[in-house]
């Protein structure tokens, strides 16, 4: 006798699990999730969930997969870059979880199955490079390379906007925006330094304390494993600290992340008070800021990296607090960009905004042009040139009918 499971299984159930996957990873975080939160989003139970997948680390890649599938078609069917960028909109707006997947939830899977991910994407930026080609024959390999991750890095901060906005004027935005990455004019020819083997470190006496230490290396292994992979022994020991004495100074392991996160906010926020008092000017402000944040994030990568992904493992009180000063930083970039863009309407604003930051925590966390020795230079060019945008007609306006959609 056929069950009622089996004559009503719908045939895209592997679908709907990855879909529900991918929104839980994307908001509640990878180690947050179970298999049985996710069996009971598609509504089934965890052994039909585990007869599609056998783990949650392979539903997890599988994901990610399916999203970089999704990318290498709309290359191979692009008959020229503006085409591209254009379906690279619509995939950016129908798959917005596909960045954070990639950028902050893959870190967690085995190293050989990122590394089949991170050769996937290289592939799709080698093959992005061929359509800029044409339209920038004066770049050289490492310059046309440098963009086209920065044309990815726009496309994943389509991922983060949560804004009320027409379709139609969404599009045109994001469309823009690669455009002007497209355009972009790099002033002097890259080189390409790689870093030497090993630097050899002059030995003195003179050491940090230990709760700095404590914070230093929770900082570093943090930010390259994530806080769910590091232990507080592994810190201690890091740290030169063994046993029971870690404790003295951070009662667990989320009191020593909540003192990491508040040390990135002191920094961003004391280059910002500096900002304030060095420009006379909405406009000379937005660039001692704009430049104070390239620094930090060229100087502090692991710091980061906790800063974007790992907040949401805090206590709730705690993160609310570290939330509340992230958020009050951001306001304080989107009344200097608009002032400096009165043209603008509010919902550009943020999406100019948040382009910018995405392009700078992109670049300086992607090893294909992280080692530039130039690099700081050329993320100030093109991010400026992304503030500084041309407005194409009206954005930022609902369109009749119902049309507008909170994107």
């Amino acid at each position: 006798m056929t069950t009622a499971t089996s004559t009503t299984r719908p045939k895209d159930r592997k679908q709907q699990i990855a879909r529900a996957a991918s929104l839980l990873f994307q908001n509640r975080g990878y180690h947050a999730v179970s298999m049985a939160d996710i069996a009971a989003e598609v509504g089934i139970t965890s052994g039909a969930l585990y007869w599609h997948f056998g783990s949650k680390e392979e539903l997890l890649f599988h994901s990610v997969v399916v999203g970089l599938d999704r990318l290498d078609e709309l290359m191979a069917s692009a008959t020229d870059l503006d085409d591209y960028l254009r379906a690279s909109g619509e995939l950016a707006l129908h798959r917005r979880g596909l960045a954070s997947l990639w950028l902050r939830e893959a870190r967690h899977l085995p190293d050989d199955r990122r590394l089949v991910l991170r050769r996937r994407l290289v592939t799709i930026a080698e093959q992005l490079v061929s359509l800029l080609r044409p339209e920038r024959p004066d770049l050289s390999e490492e310059d046309a390379e440098f963009l086209v991750w920065t044309l990815l890095a726009v496309f994943a901060s389509f991922g983060v906007h949560r804004i009320t906005l027409s379709q139609a004027d969404y599009l045109e935005v994001h469309f823009d925006l690669a455009r002007v990455v497209v355009d972009c004019r790099l002033e002097t020819p890259a080189v390409i330094a790689h870093a030497p083997s090993g630097t050899e470190r002059v030995a003195f006496d003179v050491e940090l304390p230990r709760r700095e230490r404590l914070i230093a290396e929770a900082t570093r292994l943090f930010g390259r494993r994530g806080f769910n992979s590091v232990s507080m022994a592994e810190i201690g020991a890091a740290a030169g600290i063994t046993g029971s004495t870690i404790y003295k100074h951070f009662a667990s392991k989320q009191d020593l992340l909540s003192a990491v996160l508040g040390r990135g906010n002191e920094r961003l926020q004391a280059g910002m008070a500096q900002a304030m008092a060095s420009g006379a000017n909405p406009a000379e402000v937005l660039e001692e800021l704009l430049v104070s944040q390239v620094d930090f994030a060229l100087s502090q990568r692991h710091l980061l990296e906790i800063l974007i992904s790992e907040r949401a493992e805090l206590p709730e009180k705690q993160r609310r607090s570290i939330e509340l000063a992230q958020r009050q930083y951001g306001e304080v970039w989107l009344k200097l960009v608009g002032a400096v863009r009165p043209d603008l309407e509010a919902p550009v604003v943020k999406i100019v905004t948040d382009t910018v930051f995405s392009i700078i925590n992109n670049l300086v966390r992607t090893r294909q042009v992280a080692r530039r020795p130039d690099l700081r230079d050329r993320i100030l060019e093109v991010t400026t040139a992304v503030l500084d945008f041309p407005l194409s007609g009206t954005l930022g306006g609902a369109e009749p009918d119902g049309a507008t959609q909170r994107v």
